[in-house]
This record gives C-alpha cells, sequence and structure tokens, in this order.
C-alpha cells in the first residue's frame, strides 16, 4: 500500500509537470501565430502601399483595384498549408472574413478577440472544423494594417494545433506507460523482497518455536529427573530416621553415664543437639516434598542470620577463607520455619566459601525495612556470568567441575525461599565474586508496627 501511494503521488506530480510543460507549449504556439499573423500584415501592406502609389498619378478603374487586392491576397494566401493552416481577411467595413481563395466567413470569436485587443485567440475543435480545418484545437493569430485611402484591414493566422496537442498525448501516453513500467518493478521487486522477508519470519517462528519446545524438553526432563530424586531423597530421608533415631538414644544413654564428667556430658549433649536438628529438618523436607507447607513460628531475623553462620564457621577456618558478619541485633522477626530457612542460608554461605580461594573473603549482612528482611551473601571469588546466574537456581545446574557438585544446593534453598513467600537473587558483583540475596516478609504484626 505504502509503495502504491509513492507510486500514485510521483505520477501526479509528474502528470502535473507535464501538464504545465504542454500549456508552455500552447502559449508559444499562442505567439508564434501572433509573430506570423504580423508578418502577413506586413506582407499586405507593402502590396497595399504598391496600390496606393500606382493610384497617387491617376485614379485606378474598381477592377483594377479588385484585382490588386486579389494578387495582395494571393500573396499572403501562399503560405497557407492544406488542412493546416488558413490566412482570413477582413476589409474596411465588413463583419465577415474572407480567405483567400474568396469563401466567406463567420468570425464572431475573432470579431471579440479584435474588440478585446488580443494579439491571439484559441479556437475550439467545433470552431476549428468551420473555418475547414480539422476538429482539433486551433489557435488565430491576428494584426492589423491600416493603409490610408484603403482603410484598416484585419488579418488572421488560423493554424491547428494538432501536432502540438499529438506530441502532448504522446507525451502523458509515454508519462503513464513509463509509470506503469515502473510500478510493475517496484511491485515485482516489492513482492519478492515481502516474499523474503516473509521466508525470514517464518524461519525466525520456526527457530523461536524449535527453542521454545527445547526449553520445555529441558524442563520436563528437569522435572522429570527432579521428580524421580525428589522420591529417592524421600526414601533416603526415611533410612535416615532410623539410624538418627539410634544416634540420639545412645547419645541420651551415655548423657546418663557421665555425669561426673562434664567434658563427656556436653560432647553428648551436642550429639543430642545437632541429632535433633538433623530430624527436625528431615521431616521439614519430607513435608515440603509432600507439597505441605512449613511448619512456621516468630523468629528473630538476627538469630536465623547468627544460627547459619554458627553451622558454617568451622568450614570457613578450614578452607581459609575470612567470614565477616553484619547483622543487628534488633531485626525485627519473621514468620518462617528456622531449620529450613537456616539451611537456605547454609547453602549460599558453603557456596560462598567454596568460591573463594584461601585468604579470601565472604561478608553476611542483614537488614530490613517496613516491609521484609533481607539477608544478603557476598563473595570476592571468581564470580558468576550474568547468564549463568540466570540458571543458578535450575535444578542439576553447576558451575562446578564434574564430581564437585549436584546442582541441587541452590534449587533447595530456592523452593525453601518461594515457601516463605520470599525472592532468591544470584547476581555477579561489579567488580568481583558474587551476591546472593534473600528477601523475607516480616512477620504480619511486625508490618503493622513498622506501619
Amino acid at each position: 500500500m505504502s509503495m502504491l501511494l509513492v507510486v500514485a503521488l510521483v505520477t501526479g506530480l509528474a502528470y502535473w509537470d507535464e501538464q504545465r510543460e504542454a500549456r508552455a507549449a500552447l502559449d508559444d504556439f499562442a505567439a508564434e501565430q501572433s509573430t506570423f499573423a504580423r508578418s502577413l500584415a506586413a506582407v499586405f501592406s507593402a502590396h497595399l502601399a504598391t496600390l496606393k502609389r500606382a493610384s497617387e498619378g491617376s485614379p485606378m478603374a474598381q477592377p483594377e483595384v479588385d484585382r490588386a487586392l486579389e494578387r495582395a491576397a494571393a500573396a499572403v494566401g501562399r503560405v497557407e498549408r492544406q488542412g493546416e493552416s488558413l490566412v482570413l481577411l477582413q476589409p474596411p467595413g465588413s463583419i465577415a472574413f474572407h480567405t483567400t481563395d474568396g469563401r466567406t466567413i463567420d468570425g464572431n470569436p475573432l470579431v471579440l478577440a479584435y474588440q478585446e485587443g488580443r494579439s491571439s485567440v484559441r479556437l475550439t475543435r467545433g470552431q476549428a472544423a468551420a473555418l475547414g480545418l480539422p476538429a482539433r484545437t486551433a489557435y488565430a493569430g491576428l494584426a492589423s494594417v491600416d493603409v490610408a485611402p484603403l482603410g484598416s484591414w484585419h488579418i488572421v493566422s488560423v493554424t491547428t494545433a494538432r501536432r502540438v496537442r499529438d506530441r502532448e498525448f504522446r507525451a502523458v501516453w509515454r508519462l503513464f506507460l513509463s509509470v506503469a513500467v515502473v510500478t510493475l518493478l517496484v511491485l515485482a521487486f516489492g513482492g519478492l523482497a515481502l516474499r523474503n522477508q516473509r521466508k525470514e519470519l517464518e524461519l525466525r517462528r520456526e527457530v523461536a518455536v524449535m527453542a521454545v519446545q527445547n526449553e520445555r524438553d529441558e524442563q520436563l526432563a528437569r522435572a522429570t529427573r527432579a521428580a524421580v530424586m525428589g522420591t529417592f531423597a524421600m526414601g533416603i530421608a526415611h533410612e535416615v530416621s532410623t539410624p538418627l533415631g539410634v544416634i540420639l538414644g545412645r547419645a541420651e544413654q551415655v548423657l546418663g553415664r557421665v555425669t561426673g564428667d562434664e567434658r563427656a556430658a556436653h560432647a553428648a549433649r551436642v550429639i543430642i543437639d545437632q541429632t535433633e536438628r538433623l530430624r527436625g529438618l528431615v521431616r521439614s523436607f519430607l513435608d515440603l516434598a509432600r507439597g505441605g507447607a512449613p511448619n512456621f513460628t516468630r523468629i528473630g531475623s538476627s538469630r536465623v542470620a547468627s544460627g547459619a553462620v554458627a553451622l558454617v564457621d568451622h568450614r570457613f577456618r578450614k578452607a581459609g577463607v575470612d567470614l565477616v558478619v553484619d547483622v543487628p541485633t534488633e531485626l525485627p522477626m519473621v514468620q518462617c520455619d528456622p531449620s529450613l530457612l537456616e539451611h537456605a542460608l547454609v547453602n549460599l554461605l558453603l557456596n560462598a566459601c567454596e568460591a573463594c580461594a584461601p585468604g579470601g573473603r565472604v561478608e553476611v549482612n542483614a537488614r530490613a525495612d517496613a516491609a521484609q528482611v533481607a539477608f544478603v551473601v557476598t563473595d570476592d571469588g571468581a564470580g558468576i556470568k550474568p547468564e549463568d546466574a540466570a540458571r543458578a537456581t535450575e535444578p542439576f545446574f553447576t558451575t562446578k567441575p564434574e564430581g564437585q557438585g549436584t546442582g541441587l544446593g541452590l534449587a533447595i534453598a530456592s523452593e525453601i525461599v518461594k515457601s516463605h513467600r520470599g525472592t532468591l537473587t544470584i547476581e555477579p558483583r561489579s567488580s568481583r565474586g558474587t551476591r546472593a540475596l534473600i528477601e523475607i516478609p516480616l512477620a504480619p504484626d511486625e508490618v503493622h508496627r513498622a506501619a
């Protein structure tokens, strides 16, 4: 449509310019006829002057005067071309025009043009046909000759504009033919371009569809693997519960027998506490795997962060990585499952520790606003690529070497955070290392208090 509009606009401009040139050509043709009429008037005036000088010596008889006028008319009539041009004479006192061969012509448009003082006049097809010329537009040049005592004569040179108009018509046809050819070429090449573009778009669409299908296949494969691994994990969790119960029972027996040994009693209590923690973590994971809601309790945000730090502190010392903790004690309360949320933070801290070389640095801090609390873990390790950060929480995705990672740690942490109506964000730092952010809503009463 746009191409056709452009072609129509160009055609209109070209046609307007051609018509302007045609009008200019007709104006030039009219000026030529006016000049030609004056030339004929000069020739006719010369003959009348000769007749005047001849009659000065002795008066001429009327037949002689008529023959002299006929010779003058014949002199100007030699320029006539059959079917092309015509010379008309209007004697003094006559309202009709006469041809050089003696015919009388009704020249009303010519009389009106003389009265208006014009030097040329355009004749219509009917007026030209009445003069014996082709039924086409014609132009008449007007001139006058005043020779005393013969009076004032009007000389008219009429020429058909057939050739000029034919050239104009041929020019118009050439214009439209050229426009038609150009339009066909534009439409042809435009159609080819649109066809190629359509094919390219179809190929892009097919590639996009294939990419979506491949992505869905990958997601389905990951979901299938996750379901299988979840089933195995539930079985393993059930199996782990039995030895944990045995360990707990033996630790309690040991604690009852070492009442006099404080060091051994402390060790037994540590075993009992950690065993209870593992049993609670296993139960929480089983509930989460079955689709149940976490066991929410109100707890201080700082206690969650401090508990996670206490669980990984020895791993940082062993790896030679500094762990810097900036967690204010006056952070508001959150509604969460403490063991699960601690586990999510532990995963982030362990990932940060493994990403750092000995002598590296990991920072953990927490902050809160009127609606949520944020736990931030940053490291100065090798860092993560943006495209890997976007997939970091996908199950089984890992950037660690073969055999050093399962790709489940961050996926589990992400599911834990989602079950707490929060978000987990992994992103590269601007300088070096990685930044992990957990955002958890505050407990309802803490939100009202902040408001």
